[in-house]
């Protein structure tokens, strides 16, 4: 189990360091583009595109990143009102059902995938393979599912009583305001 948490944390850095490459780019892009236009009356040509990818990555990437630190967006309102294996096991079944649904839209993904790889669609300014960017969405989703799978694991542990339930589930509270 100990290669299984290091490959956990080696993704974990890998999708940190594409949210936070990508992002930057994308800042580096635009003022780059922002730059060229008003001092050199020249755009660049593929700043649109690039940032439209960026933005690609960092919603599907990002996805399964706010599911492993469990900063998505819930409904948590009944659940909060829980304590306890009540509380595990309403956790459990979302979070198996989320899974459910992600891993679905995986597949349904894969599929979309391989027909943009059939038409051989290229993008018009980078003359990227569509169906190459087009990848990081199952891998996002899926990723994502996985993520939504070990929360519903570590739930059913509390359920039959491996790990210590805790004594509310509470939202991750937000950074204090400076």
């Amino acid at each position: 189990m100990a290669w299984l948490r290091k490959l956990d944390w080696l993704l974990e850095k890998l999708e940190a360091f594409i949210l936070s490459s990508s992002i930057l780019l994308m800042a580096l892009n635009s003022v780059s583009n922002v730059f060229g236009r008003y001092l050199f009356n020249q755009s660049l040509y593929f700043s649109e595109e690039l940032n439209q990818f960026l933005i690609i990555f960092v919603t599907f990437i990002g996805c399964s990143y706010a599911a492993r630190h469990n900063r998505h967006i819930s409904m948590s309102a009944f659940v909060e009102q829980l304590t306890g294996k009540p509380a595990a096991a309403s956790l459990a079944l979302i979070n198996l059902l989320t899974a459910t649904l992600l891993l679905w839209l995986t597949w349904a993904a894969i599929g979309y995938v391989q027909s943009a790889a059939q038409i051989g669609r290229a993008s018009s300014a980078l003359q990227v393979p569509l169906h190459y960017i087009y990848l990081l969405i199952p891998l996002g989703l899926g990723m994502s599912g996985l993520q939504f799978l070990r929360h519903a694991f570590i739930q059913l542990l509390v359920l039959l009583g491996y790990r210590e339930a805790p004594p509310r589930h509470i939202d991750a509270p937000l950074p204090p305001q400076a």
